[in-house]
């Protein structure tokens, strides 16, 4: 399992050649201390980089005084007028045992990111002043390309999490996706507490019948019900709406298997004596039963909350516009026809099952006790 981890944060901290290359990279140079120190002295902040207007920055090249290397901003593609590539004025000068590319900011607007082409001669020794991002051939040159000239130390090791972060809303994501998780574990702990209670503690006729049924609609796969629902929930009116996000899924058959084991471990002398005190069952319930099954409610509430947060097919089905999108959904941002942008990609997955990660850690002593009681007599 760490195998996986490791890989997905080594990705998030590749640059675009090292994601796509067929030998494995298991150090991305963004990771290397050595290159820190390189990119923070390229940019206006030691940290975060940029140009500011009328600033430069200078990159040097060693090398012999041969054929001179040529330097340009590339420009957006389709764009008739890009203000970086427009107004940034490039020169190359030759330098005392190298080359020296001068970037200039000429407008009257700060960069936090500038790209930067270096064609540099083959044959030619490079020891280029960052690590590229990627290198290519073209003709009698080497084609050196960084995404971002003037990073930083923080803005070149996260460029990938900083580019992620800016294509998508991802605020309004964690917002609604917190949302609907949140009321689909408050709503149906209280549900499934007080089936569970009613089938493990209240005697009535056909109590172990109305369990298998229940029971039973476990084996029904939730394929099955995705039309129904949608069929439902788009004569209701309810599509593309919270509603649409949480309703469907506040009645859970393994939360009331779950918190039933709980009350069925539980003494039967404790009910018993709470009854003689006359304490009717929601009493029973709510001062006896609850307080004694924390472990349960917390394992169930983990299920539950990984459930609605993870889920990627149902609020793909039922919404469409941007504000109702999860985090799941964001994540396809990063996936189109021309590719995937593996690192942009694992870098928003990285700080998508972040807050998964430590709400693990901080339930997980409540959770192991939920797994290792389950069941219980």
């Amino acid at each position: 399992m760490a195998f996986p981890f490791y890989w997905m944060l080594a990705t998030s901290f590749k640059s675009p050649q090292e994601a796509l290359q067929a030998e494995p990279v298991w150090v991305p140079e963004r990771m290397k201390p050595a290159n820190w120190l390189k990119a923070a002295r390229l940019g206006d902040s030691p940290l975060f980089g940029g140009l500011g207007p009328g600033r430069s920055v200078a990159l040097f090249f060693p090398g012999p005084e041969a054929k001179p290397p040529k330097a340009l901003v590339p420009r957006s593609p389709g764009a008739f007028f890009d203000p970086v590539a427009d107004g940034t004025r490039v020169e190359v000068a030759r330098g005392e045992g190298g080359w020296w590319v001068r970037l200039t900011n000429t407008g009257e607007a700060g960069f936090r990111r500038v790209p930067l082409v270096v064609l540099w001669p083959k044959g030619v020794p490079l020891e280029p002043p960052l690590p590229p991002d990627a290198r290519r051939s073209q003709g009698e040159y080497w084609r050196l390309e960084w995404v971002n000239a003037v990073p930083g130390a923080l803005g070149y090791v996260f460029h990938n999490y900083l580019e992620a972060w800016d294509a998508a809303p991802w605020g309004r994501y964690f917002f609604v996706s917190f949302f609907t998780a949140s009321v689909q574990v408050a709503v149906g702990l209280f549900l499934a507490a007080l089936a569970a209670f009613a089938l493990a503690r209240i005697p009535f006729p056909g109590k172990e019948a109305v369990f298998v049924l229940v029971l039973a609609t476990m084996m029904v796969p939730g394929e099955v019900l995705l039309i129904p629902n949608y069929v439902l929930l788009a004569r209701l009116g309810w599509l593309d709406t919270f509603y649409a996000l949480i309703v469907p899924w506040l009645a859970s058959v393994f939360g009331i298997f779950l918190l039933r084991q709980f009350y069925l471990s539980l003494p039967q002398d404790l009910f018993d004596a709470a009854r003689i005190d006359g304490a009717g069952y929601l009493t029973q319930l709510f001062r006896i039963a609850l307080p004694l099954s924390v472990p349960g409610l917390v394992s169930y509430g983990i299920f539950t909350f990984l459930g609605a947060y993870n889920a990627l097919l149902w609020p793909l089905i039922v919404t469409q516009s941007p504000e109702m999108r999860t985090v799941q959904l964001g994540l396809l941002a990063f996936v189109s026809e021309a590719g995937s942008d593996y690192g942009a990609l694992m870098a928003a997955s990285a700080f998508v099952i972040a807050p998964v990660v430590l709400g693990y850690f901080v339930a997980q002593r409540q959770f192991i006790q939920g797994i290792a009681r389950t069941g219980l007599k």
